[in-house]
């Protein structure tokens, strides 16, 4: 009981923590995945909700460090897991306030691991972050 109690606790504190509260990670619609490391947060839903295999698609995305401090996304990449093969696409990304983004273009042109990789930078510093997306038939 007192392990769930302090899970409870820190859960509690970091969300009322400045970094979460500066950087929201409900981009809306209740679909999406969060990406963390060590710097940096990144909160991502795909529009259309749905990756249809074939159909360009954006990411709506929210990076930031976990100061809270917004971060600059320098490019987003996709590649199969299996094959290492980059999908061909024409990525726009279009920059929001508060280290709201819009990356679009993406097309994901078989089914399959994907692994979507996120360069985001901040005061000098860079990182490359990585989700797997999984596409079916």
């Amino acid at each position: 009981m007192r392990a769930l109690a302090s899970v409870v606790s820190l859960v509690l504190a970091m969300l009322a923590s400045p970094a979460w509260a500066d950087c929201p990670l409900d981009l809306g619609h209740g679909v999406g995945w969060v990406v963390y490391s060590q710097n940096y947060m990144i909160a991502f839903r795909p529009d259309p909700s749905r990756i249809e295999i074939g159909e360009p698609f954006a990411l709506v995305l929210n990076v930031c460090t976990k100061r809270g401090e917004v971060a600059e996304l320098v490019g987003v990449d996709a590649q199969l897991s299996d094959e290492g093969r980059a999908p061909s696409q024409h990525l726009k990304i279009v920059p929001g306030k508060d280290g709201r983004y819009r990356a679009e273009g993406l097309l994901l042109p078989t089914a399959g691991r994907w692994e979507v990789a996120f360069d985001v930078r901040s005061a000098g510093d860079s990182e490359r972050l990585t989700h797997e997306i999984v596409v079916q038939k």
